[in-house]
């Protein structure tokens, strides 16, 4: 993508904003990079509580069509003998990791 934070391939550390995929994760490996879209009102899920649990999309069929930034599909970092988990976050909350 042209003007994505990101590239593939980049390390990345996901921000302290909870968990990431279904554990808390650190970090991971961008393996691809899609647009996001604002999602249609009669498609959107909520919560009991009547929050929204989501409000972007990457297909464009579900959404208004209003470009809103980049998703990035990253291969989470696991410790020797784990599976890596493949988590779709958004730009927003990603930094560069630094060594």
């Amino acid at each position: 993508m042209v003007k994505s934070k990101f590239k593939i391939g980049q390390v990345v550390s996901f921000s302290t904003t909870g968990a990431i995929g279904s554990k808390a994760r650190s970090g991971g490996i961008i393996t691809a990079i899609e647009k996001m879209y604002e999602l249609k009102d009669e498609n959107k899920s909520y919560y009991p509580d009547g929050t929204c649990m989501g409000e972007l999309t990457t297909s464009k069929h579900l959404s208004k069509g209003k470009f809103k930034g980049y998703a990035y599909r990253c291969k989470t970092i696991q410790p020797k003998g784990y599976l890596p988990e493949i988590v779709t976050v958004e730009e927003f909350k990603l930094k560069e990791k630094s060594c």
